[in-house]
């Protein structure tokens, strides 16, 4: 049975559909198959309707890389917010969104960042407001060797997720993740 594609007068409401819809084929699909069809046909919207909306295939990317990054940036601050220890929070928040893996934007992210390495466009456009978006969080002020490596620590571990490398158990994982946050602590505490 074919659904009948939404008609409402809500435009917010139906671009945020699309933008979800997008997000679910990228991490589904990939990159190599996603397609304004699949998009309309997963938000239930005619393809008209996504055109109105995005005019292309590449303006969809944008609306949901702009829109992840800003997510991103939001649940960093949170984060950041509630951790009372000042030396360290933003690179501790930052291997904390990427350690859950429950959440859905770190993986959709982690697509995004992705196509933007096999496309010199999107990487061209894409960097600046994603460096714009790390330095926003304060990721690299008061910067030591140990948070870098931290950081970077979680950074190859969202690149295996990309790749879906299952060599790590979710023991092995955890005990990584301490060993990240540790590398966080003030240079007195860190073991």
């Amino acid at each position: 049975m074919t659904r009948k594609p939404k008609r409402t007068n809500k435009p917010e409401v139906v671009k945020n559909d699309l933008l979800n819809a997008a997000g679910r084929i990228l991490v589904t699909n990939g990159i190599q198959a996603f397609t304004l069809e699949l998009v309309a046909r997963e938000a239930n919207v005619s393809k008209g309707g996504l055109l109105h909306h995005f005019p292309n295939k590449k303006a969809l990317l944008d609306g949901l890389f702009m829109r992840e990054m800003d997510l991103f940036r939001h649940e960093m601050l949170a984060s950041m917010q509630d951790d009372p220890v000042a030396f360290g929070r933003s690179a501790r928040a930052y291997i904390g969104f990427n350690h859950d893996g429950a959440k859905e934007t770190p993986v959709i992210i982690r697509h995004l960042l992705a196509a933007m390495l096999i496309d010199p466009q999107l990487s061209q456009e894409w960097l600046q407001h994603y460096w714009s978006v790390i330095r926003s969080i304060g990721l690299f002020e008061n910067m030591t060797p140990a948070l870098l490596l931290a950081c970077m620590a979680a950074d190859g571990l969202s690149l295996w997720d990309i790749l879906e490398a299952d060599i790590l158990d979710q023991n092995m994982r955890d005990s990584l993740h301490n060993l990240m946050v540790q590398l966080t602590q003030a240079p007195d505490k860190a073991g």
